[in-house]
């Protein structure tokens, strides 16, 4: 049977504590190197310590070691996967298959969404290449991902994101900020220039619309539609942000945890690790960091998925201010609604700034920002992006607790106490009976041992059932010392006898390569083939290498093709050029600031655009 799997970020081992306790099955961390977050790196010590902690709820623990590798960092790499296998992790997030030709330890490895699995062909391949699951790329229509689920053999899982951060550019696809900077996406350092603001002008100089945040899209949000995806075939449900905090973290896992285990009731299925979570608060995507949502093509091109207001978090609509004074406004119910400390955000007139609440007065909401008393205009809309009590809920911790069944079968000369969890895993303890010495009251002692075997505490259980037994209809005295210490020994044991399982079935047999003649053509730099590693692992399926990775080469980006997007820029301005006749701008049309002067070739056929990098300014 299929287990649905909801894979959540986690930036530090902490993090990923979080997201288990609400309800992950697995979580994707960056180790020491080589990950696609370089702000987000973690030592395997820490990532050691997160694995038997995950495996004790059967969840998993994903390495991302997905950025692109030169010739002498491969080595490297692999002594690095080397560590991380012996510290337990249960997978590899790959996007440089150089490694698979170097070697890797013998655990399931997944194509990073750099890889751009895009296409049946794409994903055929990459399964040929040995990799167990393929990472999407987002900007796929639930048709083509069941297109490309039955492309694939049934044990090859597919894991799409849902929720979080958009790039604008495939991924992996990307070479705006190497062009720009030097600081390259493949490599772990994006700088972000799809979040800067930028002129928009056509082949005359001419403004088209008035400067904004072009490139910057909205979140992702797929909440409504998890059933479809399950349908379509998606095995592997993933949350953006390793660089998020743990409260956004705890906040979209608990949501998507809800979603999901209803949907997996509706179809009969299992979820992919144990135990239910007890969480205090109520989830809310909108209550933490968002710059507005879409879905971003699931359903196809359908309304606008561009933040040109604001590349920062917007939150979640309060209302409109009705009327204002010079430092606050009035809204109905103010001290129901806000609270001291929550964070605002004021879009009036195509201008957004933020502010503070500082104090509630009844329906008059006072706040300040840098500007100490700034002006809220009569009509603006309100957004929270900071929401004060629902952060304090979110810092109590959550629990998760796995049931289990505990038995004491009363013998003449032994107690035998097991535990046992609803799959099968068990652990016992045996503790001698003096002789001669037998409770005074075996109807109170019965229950009493039953009562203190049950109190499991600060551990990953709790008591579903207590069965006490008995050959001779006697119980046994025992202290609570003793009762105390054997549940001590049973939760170890079951907790050893978990961990070792899990060991166990994390190994596998390398899956080796298909190779097949793949490749009618040269590989180019957009390739991303960086290594000789690489190059000699192509070569297997009949491609040759006709360009190393522009990272990998100092070269020129003048006149590069920097991007891939379905993002179109004329079509949230309602200039479609299927649809607006004579409002479309003249073309060649320019994006530019300080820092880069860009030039977009409209794709109608694709419903997107390309962009080419001019020069730095």
């Amino acid at each position: 049977m299929r287990k649905i799997e909801l894979l959540s970020p986690a930036k530090n081992a902490e993090t990923a504590k979080s997201a288990i306790l609400c309800g992950a099955d697995s979580v994707y961390i960056g180790p020491e190197e080589f990950g696609a977050r370089s702000a987000a790196s973690n030592p395997t010590e820490d990532i050691a310590e997160l694995c038997d902690f995950a495996h004790l709820y059967g969840c998993k623990v994903y390495a991302a070691l997905n950025t692109i590798l030169f010739d002498g960092e491969i080595p490297r790499a692999a002594r690095l996967a080397q560590k991380l296998y012996e510290a337990g992790v249960d997978a590899f997030i790959v996007q440089d298959l150089g490694l698979l030709e170097y070697g890797l330890p013998p655990i399931p490895v997944h194509a990073s969404t750099q890889c751009d699995i895009s296409s049946a062909e794409k994903a055929k391949f990459l399964e040929a290449c040995g990799f167990d699951a393929l990472v999407l790329v987002r900007e796929l229509t639930l048709r083509e991902i069941s297109e490309i689920s039955r492309s694939v053999k049934k044990d090859t899982r597919l894991e799409c994101f849902v929720h979080g951060a958009l790039c604008v550019s495939h991924s992996g696809r990307c070479w705006l900020s190497h062009a720009i900077g030097g600081r390259s996406g493949n490599r772990g350092k994006c700088a972000q220039p799809c979040r800067m603001k930028y002129e928009l002008t056509d082949a005359e100089g001419s403004q088209i619309a008035p400067p904004a945040y072009y490139l910057s899209l909205r979140d992702m949000n797929r909440s409504a539609s998890i059933g479809e995806m399950i349908d379509a075939g998606v095995d592997i449900f993933k949350i953006e942000g390793r660089l998020k905090d743990a409260g956004y973290v705890k906040n979209i896992t608990a949501l998507y945890r809800r979603i999901l285990d209803a949907e997996l009731a509706k179809r009969g299925m299992e979820r992919a690790s144990y135990g239910r979570s007890e969480i205090p608060f109520d989830p809310s995507a909108e209550k933490s960091f968002n710059r507005g949502f879409c879905e971003y093509f699931l359903h196809g091109t359908e309304g606008s998925i561009a933040a040109f207001s604001t590349p920062k978090s917007r939150g979640e609509h309060i209302g409109k201010v009705s009327e204002s004074f010079r430092n606050g406004f009035i809204f109905d119910n103010a001290s129901e609604i806000f609270s001291n400390g929550d964070g605002l955000l004021f879009e009036s007139g195509g201008r957004t700034f933020g502010a503070s609440v500082i104090k509630i007065d009844g329906d008059k909401v006072f706040v300040g920002s840098g500007q100490k008393y700034p002006s809220v205009p009569k009509g603006a809309r309100i957004f929270r992006n900071k929401n004060a009590a629902f952060e304090k809920l979110l810092a109590k911790p959550a629990e998760r607790k796995m049931p289990v069944g505990i038995r004491a079968l009363c013998k003449a000369a032994e107690t035998v106490f097991s535990m046992e969890t609803a799959d099968g895993r068990k652990a016992s303890a045996t503790t001698a009976v003096e002789t001669g010495v037998k409770a005074v009251n075996p109807v109170s002692s019965r229950a009493k041992l039953a009562e203190n075997l049950a109190k499991l505490g600060n551990t990953p259980f709790f008591a579903k059932s207590v069965i006490i037994e008995t050959e001779s209809g006697e119980i046994p005295f025992l202290r609570a010392s003793e009762i105390n210490e054997i549940r001590r020994r049973l939760c170890e044991a079951l907790k050893s006898d978990i961990l070792s399982r899990h060991g166990e079935a994390r190994r596998k047999t390398p899956s080796k390569p298909k190779f097949f003649k793949a490749f009618k053509s040269a590989l180019g730099p957009e390739w991303n083939v960086s290594n000789r590693f690489a190059e000699n692992f192509y070569g297997k399926f009949g491609a040759e290498v006709s360009g190393r990775a522009y990272e990998a080469e100092a070269q020129s980006m003048d006149g590069k093709r920097v991007m891939t997007t379905k993002h179109c820029i004329l079509r949230e301005l309602g200039m479609c050029k299927k649809k607006a006749g004579g409002k479309i701008p003249k073309e060649p049309i320019f994006l530019s600031n300080e820092a880069a002067r860009l030039r977009l070739l409209f794709d109608c056929a694709r419903c997107g655009m390309e962009v080419y990098f001019e020069g730095r300014r």
